[in-house]
């Protein structure tokens, strides 16, 4: 039931950024996204640091545009996501940009515990490495509050524009 939701929600997301948002779409802001590694502030001997998985984004600057992707999650399951994403102009040179994302996450939150499907926020710092490649740095903070305990975590992912 939730993955059919998942699938509907992401549909519709990435349907109408496309049709809203082809006609000005540049080739400069699609990336083929590299998922790589977890970086946990606590409990990091029950995670996995290696995180591999692949995606694609559509972030054009001082606009909304969307992510979606695949990845290992730090307890080895294939967990996916999909969202929008709102990218600042570039800052410092034009080689940092920042983003936020309002994403739909389908993982596994908790050592040996079912996967649950979430709403979470995602603020990234991007990093222009080369014409073609950045470093998008982004995480979740620790979170304790009522039912919720979550880990605080940095993800690390290169993403690269191949178009």
């Amino acid at each position: 039931m939730k993955t059919k939701i998942f699938t509907y929600i992401s549909a519709v997301i990435i349907t109408l950024t496309l049709m809203l948002g082809s006609a000005t779409a540049k080739a400069d802001n699609s990336f083929l996204v590299l998922s790589t590694l977890s970086w946990h502030f606590e409990n990091f001997d029950d995670r996995n640091a290696f995180t591999p998985g692949v995606g694609w984004e559509y972030s054009p600057s001082s606009k909304i545009g969307w992510h979606a992707g695949t990845l290992s999650d730090s307890f080895g399951y294939q967990s996916y996501y999909g969202g929008l994403v709102y990218a600042s102009k570039p800052m410092v040179y034009s080689k940092v940009r920042l983003l936020l994302g309002a994403t739909v996450v389908h993982k596994q939150y908790k050592k040996n515990a079912e996967p649950e499907t979430k709403l979470l926020p995602f603020p990234a710092v991007e990093i222009k490495i080369s014409k073609r490649s950045v470093l998008n740095i982004s995480g979740s903070p620790a979170i304790d509050y009522a039912d919720q305990k979550n880990n605080a975590v940095l993800f690390f992912q290169y993403k690269l524009n191949i178009l």
